[in-house]
């Protein structure tokens, strides 16, 4: 694995973590009641994040180019590698989701009192800040993966597909140069094309199911602990969704490959 692919990897879970870590935010705002100042802080998270994303596939797109101009053709170990890395991110990210809630609350909380965000950054690099922070420090509640009928099964379904689809387009659309070199910066043009799509599956078909039902919650119809059980049966099957990525890397690449061929100029 070359250097380039580790900081592929690397920004890849970096990525894939602050995504997972958003199903938090809405937990978070249940609790806290201030949604604007919420999702504000997350986003600045999220800001991080999108720089990490752009600087992705020009790294990627690097490597395959070496690869292709030495002949070696199809080289997969490195977008398995990145795939794992998505893996393992959203893994880690139910591990640490709540956790994040409690400081994330913390945070919003005490944005109310500095009303400035480099003041609360400043003020969180103290000593009693971080003794603070082990105290938050919590693992998920066993009680949230019994089986019970909290998610629907299409729901989960779907966050499976999306996920996956998510995972594995962008990649996708750089794999396919393997396929058909010459065909290579076509291909890879469709990534936001291709991106774009699996963004709209996930807020056309995932994202309102999950706003209707915080919705409800705070309706008094649901309890917080059907909602936070909710999530973790979400982030579940988004981590299934990463694993099925694994297999459809391929058939996807090649259906990007056969599509770049057939686009007529």
């Amino acid at each position: 694995m070359s250097g380039q692919i580790v900081v592929v990897v690397l920004l890849t879970f970096v990525v894939t973590l602050i995504g997972t870590l958003a199903l938090g935010v809405r937990v978070t705002a249940l609790r806290t009641g201030k949604w604007a100042v919420a999702f504000s802080l997350f986003n600045i998270m999220t800001l991080v994040a999108r720089l990490a994303n752009t600087l992705q596939a020009p790294l990627l797109a690097k490597t395959i180019e070496t690869n292709i101009h030495a002949g070696r053709l199809q080289e997969t170990a490195d977008f398995h590698w990145i795939i794992i890395s998505t893996t393992v991110a959203t893994g880690a990210g139910a591990l640490f989701l709540p956790s994040f809630q409690r400081l994330l609350g913390r945070g919003v909380e005490r944005y109310y009192a500095y009303r400035s965000i480099p003041r609360l950054l400043f003020s969180s690099l103290t000593w009693q800040t971080a003794r603070q922070i082990r105290q938050d420090v919590k693992w998920p509640d066993v009680a949230n993966y019994r089986v019970r009928n909290t998610v629907p099964v299409s729901i989960l379904v779907m966050n499976v597909l999306t996920s996956a689809f998510l995972t594995v387009s962008v990649l996708a659309t750089l794999y396919a140069g393997y396929i058909n070199p010459e065909l290579r910066s076509t291909s890879a043009s469709m990534a936001g094309l291709i991106n774009g799509l699996a963004t709209l599956l996930l807020l056309f078909f995932v994202d309102p199911d999950m706003a209707l039902l915080c919705d409800e919650v705070v309706a008094g119809r649901f309890s917080q602990g059907y909602f936070r059980r909710y999530v973790t049966y979400v982030l579940l099957a988004r981590l299934v969704g990463t694993i099925l990525a694994q297999a459809l890397l391929i058939p996807a690449a090649e259906l990007v490959a056969w599509v770049a061929g057939h686009i007529r100029a």
